[in-house]
């Protein structure tokens, strides 16, 4: 099979055709582009499987986490299976093995007590300004709806309504073009969002704007929630990498279940696609509660 066109108008045909939407478009642009640039750099123009070899062990090894490494894997394998569909090029992505994706420090999940602190300290903090205020209500609200960084970005003033006479907040979810989805807003929580938009005097489309002289009324990103409620963590002592705005999803689901709620419960809550990846909440609980350890420790001091 022998390819006539160059490398970087294959990749632009086939962004050209990708039947996804979004984020994970984006992302697999950004992906293929990267490959695409590798091999610009290389002066390489017709890849072999040694130099697919050469872009995952020595340039993305060399740049990105396992688990990145791992989606750039994905997408190459799709533009040389695709290429071969059309008779573009041999599929030589084969050669490409999944990446062991190596294991991060994991994302804690606050105590009860530390919540509490939490709140208490932006509660004060509410009272000196509207950018506090913004940052005690979606602290709140990340602790009682499990919402992703993400989706409190992306919520908009409209997309609260109800359903049956239930407060609640559409949102898009993770992987979703659509705010097809929805986590319902317990009384606090509503009341923090409506004295905020009543407070905020912006007439600006998404629920939380930024507050500030160069960005004023923006819509507030990502990053700064995940730097707000990281000061708020390291103001009541915590200052560990394993506590980050995310460790709140986490603290909802793990209150959740402690205090009754079941794990298909909780799944629907996270909005999690695979039961599996709640499983883990309840296994860690589990994990927590089991004094095999101790047991054995027990044993041991025993024969001593």
């Amino acid at each position: 099979m022998e390819n006539q066109r160059s490398i970087n108008d294959l990749v632009e045909e086939f962004i050209s055709t990708m039947d996804c939407k979004g984020n994970t478009k984006l992302s697999y642009v950004g992906n293929i582009k990267r490959f695409a640039l590798y091999l610009e750099d290389k002066n390489i123009t017709h890849p072999t499987e040694a130099d697919l070899i050469k872009y995952k062990n020595n340039y993305l090894s060399k740049k990105v986490k396992s688990a990145t490494i791992q989606k750039y894997i994905i997408v190459v394998r799709k533009f040389f299976r695709w290429c071969a569909r059309h008779g573009y090029y041999a599929d030589i992505s084969q050669v490409l093995t999944g990446e062991k994706i190596k294991p991060t420090f994991k994302r804690e999940a606050l105590t009860i007590e530390q919540v509490k602190q939490l709140l208490h300290k932006a509660k004060i903090r509410a009272k000196k300004s509207i950018k506090n205020y913004r940052d005690y209500t979606i602290v709140y609200l990340i602790l009682v709806t499990g919402l992703r960084t993400i989706e409190v970005s992306r919520a908009d003033v409209d997309d609260i309504g109800q359903i049956n006479g239930v407060d609640v907040l559409y949102i898009q979810g993770k992987g979703h073009s659509d705010k097809d989805d929805f986590v319902k807003l317990p009384k606090q929580a509503k009341e923090l969002i409506d004295n905020y938009l009543k407070i905020r005097n912006s007439d600006s489309d998404a629920l939380f704007v930024n507050h500030g002289n160069h960005v004023e009324n923006e819509r507030i990103d990502t990053k700064t929630i995940s730097l707000s409620i990281k000061t708020l963590l390291r103001m009541i002592g915590i200052d560990d990498k394993k506590f980050t705005a995310h460790s709140l999803r986490h603290t909802c689901a793990t209150l959740a279940l402690k205090n009754g709620a079941t794990i298909q419960e909780v799944q629907m809550l996270l909005r999690h696609k695979s039961l599996n990846t709640t499983t883990i909440y309840a296994h860690n609980l589990d994990r927590i509660s089991s004094d095999t350890e101790y047991l054995v420790d027990e044993v041991i001091s025993k024969k001593r």
